[in-house]
């Protein structure tokens, strides 16, 4: 084994090691540090050049983020996330409908805009909704995470992983949603009900205390508003067309982005340090130190005998079986982007079922454990922030038969599919 590749190794199962663990001595590691870190070596060390790292930086996953985060984040501006709240408050009075409103609404948002946004924002609000039903959280923090994550599977716009599948594989909105919207849809319902049934005793007490009251801790700016989501219909339009009219579903996101700034910019200065400062940058450095970490590794020849150990790639075709539980397993060892990201370099360019059941797996499989997923790392911090914490081991009660449910599902509905086409 050379010493190039003995590097690479070294630095990849570092990098990887600390992106799954989170913590030394106690401290806690941001992801993006693990990322950026491992990059950083593999330049220091000379296992990839500046020039060979820069070209596997994929900056269409990069914009595409970049602008669904910038869109969400004026629909928050103007008071967006505060109406829906309204609505779920005066439609669902029970505890138990109050959880299915919550997860439904989620999965539908988390589908149209970056899931990891949608959970930033939603959770707190949430959590304020339990305190006014004196409701135990936990429930509705863990229907906030799953739902989010199995609604994003939905479109390639709908959380990192899909968009960094939809890169590599150059797969079109169109003809990746009308293949997945049906299972995220099925999906979806099943892990309502296993929740129900997971949480009955937390929620069999019926209580009516979500009165009419308005919820809005903030003023509406409607004109504002509707032209926002006037630009998200735009967009959504856009991403429907882009194969047939040759733009990218990242130019269409930027763009959508960046409008949307300029709306809100009109009402005040204030609005672009807000939306700028909802953009969750630590995701795109942590995407970036990731590229290069792959370079390394695909450059020095560690991909390859990674593929030879597992038997995917080299020219060896996995089944959608077999490389859905490689991803469930990667996922919920590493977190799902940085799974997606290695095993994307295995799979043939042009076989789009094994490439769908590959985000859509790496997703599902995502709401196993705490860490599956960054969406769920996410509503964990939120909630301890709010004296909230989550049990790791106690989650795996609906952990377990959700992702072990779903990605069942997964799997069955893609071969459907493969059979079909």
């Amino acid at each position: 084994m050379s010493t190039v590749l003995l590097v690479s190794l070294a630095v990849f199962v570092l990098t990887y090691s600390l992106v799954a663990v989170r913590k030394v001595r106690g401290r806690r590691i941001k992801t993006w540090t693990a990322a950026v870190l491992g990059g950083g070596l593999m330049l220091l060390f000379g296992v990839v050049t500046p020039s060979e790292a820069l070209d596997y930086i994929n900056f269409d996953v990069i914009m595409l983020l970049v602008g669904m985060m910038m869109l969400t984040a004026s629909l928050q501006y103007c008071g967006f996330f505060e109406i829906v709240v309204d609505m779920l408050m005066r439609r669902f009075k029970g505890r138990k409908s109050f959880l299915t409103g919550v997860m439904a609404i989620t999965a539908c948002l988390s589908a149209v805009m970056l899931n990891d946004a949608v959970v930033l924002i939603f959770t707190p609000i949430v959590l304020r909704c339990c305190q006014r039903m004196r409701a135990d959280p936990i429930p509705y923090m863990v229907g906030v995470f799953v739902s989010a994550n199995i609604g994003s599977a939905a479109t390639v716009v709908g959380n990192p992983q899909n968009a960094l599948v939809a890169a590599m594989a150059g797969l079109g909105f169109v003809d990746y949603s009308v293949r997945v919207l049906p299972l995220a849809v099925i999906c979806t319902a099943v892990a309502i009900l296993i929740l129900h049934r997971t949480y009955a005793r937390q929620l069999g007490t019926e209580d009516s205390s979500l009165s009419d009251e308005v919820f809005n801790s903030r003023e509406v700016d409607r004109p504002r508003l509707a032209a926002v989501l006037a630009v998200v219909l735009a967009a959504l339009a856009l991403f429907t067309l882009s194969s047939a009219i040759g733009v990218k579903v990242s130019e269409v996101a930027l763009a959508a982005g960046a409008v949307a700034l300029l709306i809100v910019m009109t009402g005040s200065r204030k609005a672009f340090g807000y939306v700028m400062g909802h953009v969750d940058w630590s995701i795109l450095l942590f995407f970036i130190g990731l590229f290069v970490v792959i370079a390394g590794a695909a450059s020095s020849g560690l991909i390859d005998s990674i593929s030879e150990v597992f038997g995917i790639g080299g020219g060896e075709v996995p089944s959608i079986g077999v490389l859905a539980a490689f991803s469930a397993v990667m996922a919920n060892l590493v977190s799902n982007v940085p799974s997606v990201m290695l095993i994307g370099q295995l799979l043939p360019q042009g076989d789009m079922m094994l490439w769908i059941t590959l985000a859509v797996s790496s997703t599902f499989a995502g709401n196993l454990t705490l860490i599956g997923a960054a969406a769920n790392i996410m509503v964990e911090d939120e909630g301890e922030k709010h004296g909230v914490r989550m049990d790791f081991f106690r989650y795996l009660r609906s952990g377990i038969p959700i992702a072990a449910a779903t990605v069942a599902i997964a799997v069955a509905y893609m071969y459907m599919l493969e059979s079909l086409l």
